[in-house]
This record gives structure tokens, C-alpha cells and sequence, in this order.
């Protein structure tokens, strides 16, 4: 999630720290400033979202404003006034200077942060891409060069490119191509965490912040699961026979390939780079060795991705036991990046082997069928199976499209997740049960 920035620029200390701590509460970074030369310095190096200017500073309000508004014309930022004056003229005289609005010091803590929401939320919202909801590149390079600013440790950015969605889109028209990058953003979206930052570099280009540990993982999922859809793009012959029909002016037409997700990562924690161009160079050097793949792939440019683990706690371990391929995996990858020992099982027929071997504190599983309930007759017989061989049965977690509440809880289960669910809401489930 990106996190906007906020200079406020007061000599009044103890009213600074107020604003300072219930504007962070709306999960944006705040910036005291009381020297205006000081100011001014990170408001070029830094280009704030917002810049709040309280009348307590060694000018006049509507003249530093004038100043700011000049400093800052090539990516306008909200500026806000505050004053202890009530009079309209000194209202009226910010406003027309350049000032997004106009609060009285005496302004409640409630109405101050509804207004200075309301106006980040309509900043960003002129930077969000219609189509993905995903910040454009302005937004995303601003946030690169942040994680350099602030010397970030264990970080990695991913740039994650939709080859041949260009000529997908000659072919197949706009409509398509948009449901082409709503699907890839959903993909995308549905790794994410709270810290983890992404956004576009083009419209076919993603740039995504995480940690380290987390970086390949992600890259795995996203190009297993974008070649898991891919055949909801093409007609029937274009994906059986493995490419696309091209023809433009001349007569001649050609074949060209699929499209295909390639992904480059770079570690940029601290030290290793000074700016943010020798990152996106590094990323964009490592994406043309994706070229040569058939198939979706990525490539890390590190020597080793992941420090020494500690060993695993015997009491973290999760199995799950999940037919559909997909979210089998969708689980898998986020379950083991929370630092959970997962095993998984698709086949109902040898389940109960790979329970026995494994012996799991939480179990994720899935109701099966209507007709055949393996997953209601499964749970009944490890329930039995379990409690005859003195063994603690483990916290389950039951799976279901069927409406069939009664009998799922009296087998056992300890929760019931009706389908589809969202992939936070078992994860938090985990956590607490675990």
C-alpha cells in the first residue's frame, strides 16, 4: 500500500505533533518543519502529496503559498492552509494565492481529518488507472525512490511485464486488452500485502515493492497462475495451435506468439543502489532474458534470495486438502510466506496417508462434491480414527460451495468457509486458530 506524504510546516510545536499524530493515523507519513529553508529543500528532493502551512511561520501566509505553488507547478500538490485568524479576507486572500483550503486552528481533530482525507483521496484518485485501480507511474516512482531515500533493508521490486499484449490487442480490440490487465491486476493483487507497493510503469508494465523472502514467490504464483488462464483469452484455434494471426496493411500475414507474463527482480536494499534509474535499468536488462521463454517465467538478479531460516516451530503446521489446482496453490504460497510448514493434498483417495505422515495443528478442507461428500466423510472418519488412537485432532477449517452447516460442524469442524472467500479472511483464521 503506498503511503502519501505530508509536510507540515509550523513554529508551533505542540499543534505540529497533534496534526503530525492524527494524520498518521489515516496510514500517511508526516513531516514537521519549522525552518522554511528547510522546507523548501524537501519539498523539492521529496515532492509531498499535501504540504499543510500554518500562519505561524517567519513569512506571510499568502506569499509563501505564491512561493510553493511556483516551487511545486510541475506535480501539484494539495496545499492547506491553517490559521488562527477567522477573518474572511485572510481566508479569501490564501485561497486565491493558491491554498486547496482554509482551516482554523481551533478546528476539531474529527473534521481535521476528514478534510485532509478527503483531499488525499481525491489526489490519488487522479493518479489510479481506470482499468487496473493500480497507481500510474508517477505515483510508482515516487514510491521507488522512497525505498532508496529511506535506505530500505530486505526489499526487492519486481517489474512485471505482459509480453505481446500489444499485438493481442490489434487483434482481439480494446476490450479485451482491458480485461487482459483487469485479470493481470487481480492476479497481482491477490499477493499483496498491507506494506507491499505496486503500481503501473506503463499500461503493460507493473512495478511491485516487497520483501525479499516474499519476491519469488509471488513471481512463481503470478506466472503459474496467468498461464492457468491464459486459454480464456484466445479462440479456440489461436490457443490450440499456440499463436495469433497477424496481418496489417501488406498482404502478408505472420504468426505470432502468445501472450506471457515475464518478470524481473532486483534486490535494492541498502547501499546497493543510488537512485532509482540504475534500478529500473537493472530490471529492465534482467526482462530480456526472459525473451527467449515460451513461457511465462522470471529471473531474479541476486545470488541468494533468502538468508539463513531458523528452524521451523513444530507448531505452525498447515495441510490442505484442496482439489481445485489453482487455489490449491494460491494457498500454498500464501500460507509459506506467513512462515507456515504446508503440505498439500488434491486427491481425496490417499488423504488419509498423507495426514498420518504429516499430522498438520490446522486443516484446510474442501466439502467435495454434492453427491459423493468426500470431504464430510473424511472429516468423519479421521475424526474417528484420531480419537482412537489418543491423537489431539487438529483445528479444521471446512471448505464449501454446499449449504450444509449442520453436518459440517457436527463432524468437527471448527470453522465453516462458505466459498468463495477471501484469501486474508482464511489466513487471519489460520493465524488465530494456530
Amino acid at each position: 500500500m503506498y503511503n502519501p506524504e505530508i509536510f507540515i510546516i509550523s513554529a508551533r510545536k505542540e499543534l505540529s505533533i497533534k496534526h503530525k499524530k492524527l494524520i498518521e493515523t489515516l496510514n500517511c507519513s508526516a513531516s514537521i518543519f519549522s525552518k522554511l529553508d528547510e522546507a523548501i529543500y524537501s519539498i523539492k528532493n521529496n515532492e509531498p502529496e499535501m504540504i499543510i502551512i500554518s500562519d505561524t511561520i517567519d513569512d506571510n501566509l499568502s506569499d509563501f503559498i505564491r512561493k510553493i505553488r511556483v516551487l511545486t507547478y510541475n506535480y501539484r500538490p494539495v496545499i492547506v492552509a491553517i490559521s488562527k485568524s477567522g477573518a474572511m479576507d485572510d481566508k479569501l486572500n490564501a485561497l486565491e494565492a493558491g491554498a486547496d483550503d482554509f482551516l482554523d486552528e481551533s478546528i476539531q481533530s474529527k473534521e481535521f481529518q476528514a478534510r485532509i482525507n478527503a483531499h488525499i483521496r481525491r489526489y490519488l484518485e487522479n493518479s489510479i488507472n481506470p482499468v487496473t485501480n493500480f497507481i500510474d507511474n508517477k505515483i510508482t516512482l515516487k514510491a521507488l525512490k522512497k525505498q532508496i531515500k529511506n535506505r530500505v533493508k530486505e526489499k526487492s521490486a519486481m517489474l512485471i511485464s505482459i509480453s505481446g499484449i500489444n499485438f493481442y490487442k490489434e487483434i482481439y480490440g480494446e476490450i479485451a486488452f482491458e480485461k487482459v490487465l483487469q485479470t493481470v491486476a487481480a492476479i497481482i493483487n491477490s499477493t499483496l500485502q498491507k506494506e507491499d507497493i505496486t503500481g503501473h510503469y506503463s499500461i503493460k508494465d507493473f512495478l511491485l515493492i516487497t520483501q525479499n523472502f516474499k519476491a519469488e514467490k509471488i513471481a512463481k504464483f503470478l506466472t503459474f497462475a496467468f498461464d492457468g488462464i491464459l486459454e480464456r483469452f484466445y479462440s479456440e484455434f489461436d490457443y490450440k495451435n499456440n499463436f495469433m494471426l497477424y496481418s496489417a496493411e501488406t498482404i502478408e500475414e505472420k504468426k505470432i506468439p502468445l501472450m506471457k507474463l515475464n518478470i524481473a527482480i532486483a534486490d535494492i536494499s541498502e547501499g546497493r543502489f543510488e537512485n532509482e534509474k540504475q534500478i529500473l535499468n537493472l530490471l529492465f536488462d534482467t526482462l530480456k532474458l526472459c525473451k527467449n521463454s515460451k513461457e511465462s517465467c522470471y529471473i531474479i538478479d541476486r545470488l541468494k534470495l533468502y538468508g539463513e531460516a531458523s528452524e521451523i516451530n513444530p507448531k505452525n503446521k498447515v495441510m490442505i486438502m484442496e482439489p481445485d489446482e489453482s487455489l490449491n496453490y494460491l494457498l500454498n504460497v500464501n500460507l509459506e510466506m506467513q512462515g507456515y510448514s504446508i503440505k498439500t493434498c488434491r486427491n481425496y483417495d490417499n488423504f488419509m496417508d498423507e495426514y498420518f505422515k504429516f499430522l498438520p495443528d490446522v486443516l484446510i478442507l474442501d466439502y467435495g462434491t454434492k453427491e459423493k461428500k468426500q470431504g464430510l466423510n473424511i472429516l468423519n472418519t479421521l475424526c474417528e480414527n484420531l480419537s482412537r488412537k489418543g491423537i489431539e485432532c487438529p483445528k479444521i477449517i471446512f471448505s464449501t460451495t454446499i449449504q450444509d452447516k449442520k453436518n459440517i460442524f457436527s463432524n468437527g469442524a471448527d470453522i465453516y468457509l462458505p466459498k468463495p472467500y477471501d484469501i486474508n479472511t482464511l489466513m487471519d483464521w489460520v493465524k488465530k486458530l494456530i
